[in-house]
């Protein structure tokens, strides 16, 4: 493990070295090659597509996959930087934003603050800039090997991130930083265990849903907005987008609140429905059988 771990931190230290432009040519490079041939990911992404855009003609099919399966390895090609150098430099150079405005007004109300995110992009660049600029907690659920949840951990936690895990005890910690007026942060288009969600639709497609933000959200009070990152042509960064502000009050049952999230998610994925994981198997638990 020591030795896998040696190389983990040795392949992501040199990629951290080049610039964004060269890691984006990488990834295309790589994504075209996963389009090429049959794989995993490929099989996914034209699942999630055929599955969440049942209108699309096969060519229209055809191009998102080979732009979804460039834009998700550009994203590992990122990850030398997100954790090895972004950690300690921070990305307020690489980020435009829009909408901040909205958060820092939800912030001054001390009433406590959920993001809510979608896979989009590069989340590593969310975690690291409200890392760096807020008092911010986060929920991560641990990776299966060690050596690559130590560095993901250290690095997020380096950025400024407090980091726990999605437990009980964990909950309970996100229910303190709300408590106390702080911003907690979640990526909540995850697919959860049976007890941590309920069927909501996703692209008018059924899908077990996280409803850990309405939760939270009817608890405390607390004020909810979107968060989403979307890469920049030409290497040349990334903009963060912050949502008006999400009714997610207690009137809301928890079925209105996760359809709601699940719909501002939507919102969000189609600024750049190209960057989004569509190689993750997020129907795998619905009312159907499992489609991969």
């Amino acid at each position: 493990m020591n030795l896998f771990k040696c190389f983990l931190n040795t392949f992501l230290g040199i990629f951290s070295i080049f610039p964004l432009k060269i890691l984006h040519l990488m990834g295309a490079l790589v994504g075209y090659l996963l389009y090429l041939i049959p794989n995993r990911l490929k099989s996914t992404t034209i699942t999630n597509l055929k599955l969440c855009f049942p209108n699309k003609a096969q060519y229209e099919i055809n191009e998102l996959v080979k732009l979804s399966l460039i834009e998700t390895s550009k994203t590992f090609f990122e990850l030398g930087k997100c954790w090895i150098k972004y950690p300690k430099q921070g990305v307020d150079h690489l980020v435009q934003t829009e909408g901040l405005s909205n958060l820092k007004k939800s912030l001054k109300s001390r009433s406590g603050v959920i993001l809510f995110s979608a896979h989009l992009g590069n989340i590593e660049i969310i975690i690291n800039y409200l890392a760096k600029n807020f008092n911010c907690t986060i929920p991560y659920s641990e990776v299966k090997i060690p050596a690559a949840e130590a560095l993901v951990k250290k690095a997020r936690e380096s950025m400024g991130a407090k980091m726990v895990i999605a437990s009980s005890s964990g909950v309970r910690s996100l229910l303190n930083s709300l408590n106390q007026g702080e911003l907690v942060t979640i990526a909540s288009d995850q697919v959860p265990n049976r007890e941590g969600g309920i069927i909501s639709d996703f692209f008018q497609v059924p899908a077990l849903s996280m409803s850990l933000v309405v939760k939270l959200a009817s608890k405390t009070n607390c004020l909810c907005h979107s968060v989403s990152c979307v890469r920049r042509k030409g290497g040349k960064g990334y903009k963060i987008y912050f949502s008006d502000l999400i009714n997610m009050s207690s009137n809301l049952d928890i079925q209105e609140g996760v359809n709601l999230m699940n719909s501002e998610l939507e919102k969000c994925i189609m600024r750049a429905p190209e960057q989004y994981a569509w190689e993750y198997k997020r129907f795998k638990a619905s009312t159907f059988e499992n489609p991969y």
